[in-house]
């Protein structure tokens, strides 16, 4: 099973979310209290590494928004 896509979308999401909040990604990690290079590595279009579910949901309590929110395919402009 291919899940590349999945991490895709993930990482177009948590990225398009995090600066809705107006966070770097710097500031983000210090918040979820992960490295800048984890959330660099969840956002990167190239790198397909599968972040836990545990850090997923800390972002998302962070950023204020729903864990399906980060599986939906949108078209964040």
């Amino acid at each position: 099973m291919d899940n590349n896509k999945y991490y895709k979308i993930i990482g177009r999401n948590v990225a398009h979310y995090r600066k809705k909040k107006n966070f770097t990604q710097e500031g983000l990690a210090l918040k979820a209290n992960i490295s800048r290079t984890h959330i660099s590595h969840i956002e990167a279009e190239n790198v397909m590494k599968a972040p836990s579910l545990d850090i997923l949901f800390r972002i998302c309590e962070i950023l204020d928004i729903q864990p399906y929110q980060l599986f939906i395919e949108n078209d964040h402009k």
